[in-house]
Parts: C-alpha cells; sequence; structure tokens
C-alpha cells in the first residue's frame, strides 16, 4: 500500500544518512531495489489528480464502510452483492480497492497447486490405478473407451469398449484389472482406484463394492483434472492418434481390434516422455526406479565413450603425414637393402652382349 510504501522510503533516506548502503537496508526489509527506486521515482513524479466523473461518490464510499462494519467477515464480492440488492452496483474491484485503501483487506491462504504437492506418491506398480472413460463412434453411435491405467507405468491395465458406462462397468472393469495383474481379491494391499466423481463411480453399489472389497476408491477433486492427470494425458494420446483419425468404427469387433493394436504399440513400441523415454512395458516388467536411472545412465556413458572413440579415431585419420611421408600413405614400408644383394652382384655368363665382370 502507499503508507508501505513510503514508510520503506523514509526508513532508507534514514538509514542512508547514518552511512549504511541503500541495498542493505533494502535487504532486512525485503524489498528489491527496482522496487524501491520505482517508487521513489513514482513519487517524484507523481501530480495532483483531477476528480473523474465516474470516481465513486462519498456516499457510496459510506455504504460499502456501512456493510463491512456490519459484517466485519464479508469480502469484497460479497460486499457488491449486498449492495446490488439495495440497488447500487459498485463493480467487485472498486470495492476492493476501496478496502485496501482503508487496510480492511485481511490476507487468506490459498490452496497449494496441486501439481506442486502431490497427493501421493506411486513409486511401484500396482499401488494406484486411475479409471475415466471418453466418448467414441461405433456405427455412427456413441460408444465409449473405459480404462484402468497404472499410475507408475503407465501400463492399461483393462480397457473395455461399451455402449454405457455404470456401475457395473466400474466393478467389472477393476476386477479384470486385478486378474491381469495376477492379484488375488483376498489380497490384503490391492491397488487404489482414483476416479472422478461421475455418477458411476459415486453410487452406493460401486461404494458398497469397494468396501466389500476391502479397496481404496479415491475421489478427484471437483474441477481439477490434474488429480487424474495421468488417465488424462493418455485420453488425450490415443483421442489424437487413433479415435479422432478414425472418427468412425464400423462396429464394435473392428472398434476393439483397432484400439487394441494402438494399446500394444503403446506399450512396447512407443517411448513415454515422462517415463525418460521407456516403453510402458519396460517399466511396468522392472517395477523399480532406482534400476531405471542407472540403465539410463549407463546408456548415457556408452553413447559418450562411442563418441570419444569416434573422434579420437577421426583425429588419428586426419593428422598431417610427417616429413618424407606421402599423404596417401599410412605409415612407411621399411625395406631392406642388402635383402637382394647378393643376387645383384653374381658372376653373369659370358655371352656377346655382356662384358665379362
Amino acid at each position: 500500500m502507499e503508507a508501505q510504501k513510503q514508510a520503506v522510503i523514509e526508513q532508507v533516506e534514514a538509514h542512508r544518512g547514518q552511512g549504511r548502503p541503500v541495498a542493505e537496508v533494502l535487504g532486512n526489509v525485503g524489498v528489491a531495489r527496482s522496487s524501491y527506486y520505482r517508487w521513489k521515482k513514482g513519487q517524484q513524479e507523481k501530480k495532483p489528480r483531477g476528480v473523474s466523473s465516474y470516481e465513486i461518490t462519498i456516499e457510496e464510499r459510506k455504504l460499502i464502510d456501512e456493510v463491512k462494519e456490519q459484517n466485519p467477515q464479508y469480502r469484497h464480492r460479497r460486499i457488491q452483492g449486498v449492495l446490488q440488492q439495495r440497488g447500487v452496483y459498485l463493480s467487485a474491484s472498486v470495492i476492493y480497492g476501496h478496502l485496501k485503501q482503508r487496510g480492511q483487506v485481511e490476507p487468506y491462504q490459498r490452496r497449494a497447486a496441486p501439481w506442486k504437492e502431490p497427493r501421493y506418491e506411486v513409486w511401484q506398480r500396482n499401488l494406484m490405478w486411475g479409471s475415466d472413460w471418453t466418448k467414441l463412434s461405433v456405427g455412427g453411435v456413441r460408444w465409449y473407451l473405459l480404462t484402468v491405467i497404472d499410475f507408475f507405468s503407465r501400463w492399461i491395465i483393462a480397457w473395455e469398449v461399451v455402449p454405457t458406462v455404470h456401475a457395473g462397468t466400474i466393478k467389472a472393469i477393476y476386477q479384470v484389472g486385478l486378474t491381469n495383474q495376477e492379484i488375488s481379491i483376498h489380497s490384503q494391499t490391492k491397488p487404489k482406484l482414483r476416479v472422478d466423481r461421475g455418477s458411476p463411480n459415486t453410487s452406493g453399489i460401486t461404494q458398497e463394492f469397494f468396501e466389500k472389497l476391502e479397496a481404496d476408491l479415491s475421489f478427484a477433486r471437483v474441477r481439477r483434472p490434474t488429480d487424474n492427470a495421468l488417465t488424462e494425458r493418455f485420453y488425450g494420446s490415443i483421442k489424437q492418434e487413433e479415435i479422432y483419425l478414425v472418427g468412425n468404427y464400423p462396429d464394435e469387433i473392428s472398434a476393439k481390434e483397432e484400439i487394441g493394436r494402438y494399446i500394444e504399440n503403446y506399450h512396447h513400441s512407443r517411448p513415454h516422455q515422462s517415463l525418460m523415454n521407456f516403453t510402458p512395458a519396460h517399466v511396468h516388467e522392472l517395477n523399480n526406479k532406482s534400476r531405471l536411472l542407472d540403465e539410463l545412465k549407463e546408456i548415457k556413458r556408452r553413447t559418450r565413450d562411442k563418441r570419444k572413440a569416434y573422434w579420437a579415431d577421426r583425429q588419428k585419420k586426419d593428422k598431417p603425414p610427417t616429413e618424407g611421408q606421402c599423404s596417401d600413405q599410412g605409415q612407411r614400408e621399411i625395406v631392406d637393402p642388402g635383402a637382394n644383394t647378393e643376387v645383384v652382384f653374381q658372376p653373369q655368363p659370358p655371352d656377346s652382349q655382356n662384358e665379362s665382370p
């Protein structure tokens, strides 16, 4: 606020008179130097402002103060609603500015962003699964792709193409996932299932099923898609790379076959950036983050060694020839000059063309 800015400026000026540097004083009060000089410059250039015809009147300010005095817990938006019921319209920003000038804006703790403070830490497979469904067209009719994904490996635990989604399909898909992962229904630890607040998930039948199974059903918060972000991210991929490209599947059989081929490729061939470019199949099978990091480190080491050997070999080949060596020869051959001496100096038989030695 203006009063606080003025107090900081006066404090800095007072300490400067005592010989202390400006940066030291601002560091103690937690104010950036750029902000201080901007405040100071704005104070020097400030000109008297004329009264605007749109500025709120004294009577309107009194109305705001009256509502705030009667209801101290009300904030600017709530005060706006009360005044509007009385036939006076003031924008929420105007009311907020008036309250801020009077120092009546109460600080409040905002909810932490969910991506900064995750509600869970998945360190191995089959700890937490996510389930959801998305639309697709089969024979010109709306159908749904229902999936269960493992939050550790992004492996699709179970999936099904169904004409409608209800509590029975949620129960069935979770049981199929347990069977595929060879998890007994009598096991004491079962994967937690993260779902949104759709009616098939919140129905009494679904919740009773999970209670009897002694498995946790974890609901995402309202309007918080990041709570089930891994499921939503998979749907973003399969829509762009499969469903939207096909547009309309002719029948249920072809829909299952083509989506099944995509999921098979997604598991075994498609590198996943959030898995350090390993495939979900490899991560699900390895089931150990430390071993994944070691494997990635080994790949980097081998690549660096190959690169180092490549440039060392290139440097050796590009080395200029030494004195007396041809540029197109790798290494000079050493010839013994005495090897053929006996043959050269052997006595030749006399004839008409050769002289005697």
